[in-house]
């Protein structure tokens, strides 16, 4: 094959990559951002700390009588949020990988759209202690684990041309994320939802953009 030849042929091969990087940035990007806006957006306009289940009820009720306008946007940030993180898991290349970032923007997305229903339905009582838990319980204890998964399985499969940081930081992510299944057993396991949750975002980034460069 000539060099002319060569060249056509590396040419649309290179520009589908271009296209590919630049995708994969924007829903990296896009994941992070609106997935953190919601909680920073919630703690600028709200009043008082978004509560855990574990609260007392009364303090849940109060929070979510205060700040209904909040809540109802930090719901919609999130549900929109698995769109992109859907769209990133699509091109990781890695069919694990794939699987288990579709289903943690499911979870996502399921709990988003429990968070906005509580303000929109007016919830109190059982009806609002019942979908708090269970936006919780899909956007925390199902949804990071998941995003664990898909963060170990896209870490191994670019391990060979990945820079080492990348590597560590990615393992050390998704291990946070799956050992956050032990908050099942126990509530002193809790911390490692948020730790494992913001160290796979920041590797997203981070992947998101070297695959851009790249």
């Amino acid at each position: 094959m000539n060099t002319t030849a060569t060249s056509a042929h590396a040419a649309p091969a290179s520009r589908t990559g271009t296209t590919a990087g630049r995708r994969g940035l924007l829903a990296g990007a896009g994941f992070a951002a609106l997935f953190v806006g919601g909680i920073a957006l919630a703690g600028l306009l709200g009043t008082g700390v978004y509560p855990s289940p574990l609260d007392s009820e009364s303090a849940a009720a109060t929070y979510f009588a205060d700040n209904q306008g909040v809540v109802l946007l930090q719901g919609i940030l999130h549900t929109l949020a698995a769109v992109p993180l859907a769209l990133f898991a699509a091109s990781t290349g890695n069919r694990r990988a794939r699987l288990a970032g579709w289903a943690a923007a499911v979870a996502l997305a399921a709990s988003g759209l429990i968070n906005a229903a509580i303000p929109t339905l007016d919830a109190t009582g059982g009806a609002l202690h019942t979908l708090h838990y269970l936006t919780f319980l899909a956007g925390g204890q199902l949804h990071v684990p998941l995003l664990g998964l898909m963060v170990a399985a896209s870490t191994r499969a670019l391990a060979p041309t990945a820079p080492r940081w990348t590597t560590v930081l990615g393992t050390v992510a998704a291990s946070l994320a799956v050992l956050s299944l032990v908050s099942f057993a126990t509530e002193s396991a809790m911390l490692l939802l948020p730790l494992g949750r913001f160290t796979s975002i920041l590797w997203i980034v981070v992947t998101a953009v070297r695959r851009r460069r790249a």
